[in-house]
């Protein structure tokens, strides 16, 4: 590839990570060479302790200790800033490969990822507009309480605000009910808003036999959750690994809930694998806190978008595990097409794991579902773009009749 094999770029693109702050922070303890091998050959940076110290266009004499390979094609998109190092290494998303070393990829995955972010930089003049952040959040004035219940012999606990209808909250993927502390000050001036720890997850006890695997056995628990709160025709809402729970838990029930918002969620999503899935064993909160940063929309304010990676990074390994294990097994293809109750599947553009098409596939299934779209907002609409995202709901669970305290 022309730039990878230019001298002159190379050396500038040492240049840019040398001068990235978070960068030499996260290679500190790295001494190795990075290997790019693409159509017309490879070029390597050899880096110690948090420096580049030496750049080969045609490759190192020495070889590579991690290589990742792909056509000039591929890389281009990584040179022009469409695909990042999560979403060319995804199965089905990408067309990058890792070689040598595979598992210090991993365990320095700070390292490659801040690495292709820094490759679009190289040569650019700071000619961009200045952003407008989505707005913040607008809460209601209502207190939030929290609260333990035992469900299967599991104290789980939940927070609550507001006083109408029952909208039930499920977190994304090694999160908790934190990630919807914007909904709970924001739609409790209209409705009774319930977010749930999962067993495992912040303040709720680990079952004894360990993480949950399945979101079927996450949808028979909170089936089970919803029925000890005494609920009718709740309102449920979940984000990612929640927004599909929710798909699965209406597909279930088809009478039991007035409406269903799935955010970030969609009926199958093989796109987590095994081996991915093995290195969050190894170095789980690196790899989810760099990922969750990687479906970062472009009007989230730094300081939402670090609450993102902070709020994902505080779950252990073993329940990341488990979450994603159930995620990457989710298929209800054939089952979603059994909900009666009104779904808004709910995305921000900017996440690349929940793609647009991956969105309409699903609402196909789903007779009457519609879908909404925030702007500039990626993986975590709630934290990152909250008023708008509040907004979206409150104004679909109206249309869908979920309005009156009853």
């Amino acid at each position: 590839m022309i730039l990878f094999n230019d001298a002159k770029w190379l050396s500038q693109f040492a240049d840019v990570l040398n001068g990235d702050a978070n960068w030499t922070a996260a290679a500190r303890y790295f001494d190795g060479r990075i290997q790019f091998k693409h159509s017309t050959g490879f070029s390597t940076l050899a880096v110690l302790a948090g420096k580049v110290v030496a750049v080969y266009p045609e490759g190192s004499p020495l070889g590579a200790d991690i290589i990742v390979s792909g056509s000039d094609d591929e890389w281009q998109r990584v040179l022009d800033g469409k695909i990042d190092w999560f979403e060319a290494l995804s199965p089905g998303l990408g067309k990058l490969e890792l070689e040598g070393n595979v598992v210090a990829a991993w365990q320095y995955v700070d390292v490659m990822a801040r690495a292709f972010d820094a490759m679009k930089r190289v040569g650019s003049v700071n000619k961009t507009a200045p952003i407008s952040y989505s707005p913040g959040p607008k809460p209601s004035g209502k207190e939030t309480v929290g609260r333990y219940i035992t469900v299967d012999g599991i104290r789980v606990y939940y927070e609550e605000a507001g006083e109408g209808r029952p909208l039930v909250c499920f977190h994304a993927a090694s999160q908790d009910s934190l990630m919807y502390r914007h909904v709970l000050d924001g739609l409790s001036d209209e409705f009774r808003v319930i977010a749930v720890d999962a067993p495992g997850h912040s303040k709720s006890e680990l079952p004894e036999s360990g993480p949950f695997h399945s979101l079927t056995r996450h949808a028979e628990f909170n089936e089970h959750l919803m029925e000890a709160l005494g609920l009718e025709k709740p309102a449920i809402m979940g984000c990612s690994m929640g927004g599909n729970l929710v798909l699965e838990l209406g597909a279930r029930r088809p009478e039991a809930y007035s409406a269903i918002i799935s955010a970030e969620g969609a009926d199958f999503t093989p796109t987590v694998s095994e081996f991915f899935l093995d290195m969050l064993l190894m170095n789980g909160p690196e790899i989810i806190g760099a990922w969750s940063r990687s479906m970062t929309g472009n009007r989230t304010p730094p300081d939402r978008a670090r609450e993102v990676v902070w709020q994902i990074s505080r779950t252990t390994p073993q329940v990341m595990k488990g979450d994603l294990t159930g995620y990457a097994n989710f298929d209800q293809r054939q089952q979603v097409g059994k909900i009666k109750a009104p779904v808004l599947l709910l995305r921000g553009d900017a996440d690349w794991l929940v793609y647009q098409e991956k969105v309409e596939e699903t609402a196909s299934r789903i007779p009457g579902s519609k879908i909404a779209v925030l702007a500039g907002t990626g993986h975590y609409p709630m934290t990152e773009n909250p008023l708008e995202f509040c907004d979206t709901v409150r104004a679909f669970l109206r249309e869908a009749g979920h309005c009156h305290a009853g």
